[in-house]
């Protein structure tokens, strides 16, 4: 059963991702989804719960917490809590 009241915009974006949790502070990961206030990203590295995380594609960057870090197969899934509206970003990649 999905609780999300907002849709949830499926995507397939190379962004780089900037964190103290990674080795040299930062690496390529995939956007697999984003919403109103949040994002998930796929990686080959584990983040700390709680970590602050920016975010970067093109001219749109973001800024947020890992509220989740899972494994996803052979990669690590990282839900991202984003304070700034992404809504109308999303929409924008999701329109592509």
């Amino acid at each position: 059963m999905n609780r999300r009241s907002r849709t949830r915009f499926k995507t397939d974006l190379t962004v780089n991702v900037t964190c103290s949790d990674l080795p040299g502070g930062s690496t390529k990961a995939r956007l697999a989804n984003l919403s109103v206030h949040g994002l998930s990203l796929i990686l080959d590295k584990k983040m700390h719960i709680g970590s602050m995380v920016r975010v970067e594609w093109g001219s749109d960057a973001f800024v947020g917490e890992v509220v989740y870090c899972q494994t996803h197969g052979k990669e690590i899934l990282v839900g991202l809590k984003v304070e700034d509206s992404v809504y109308e970003t999303a929409k924008k990649y999701a329109n592509q």
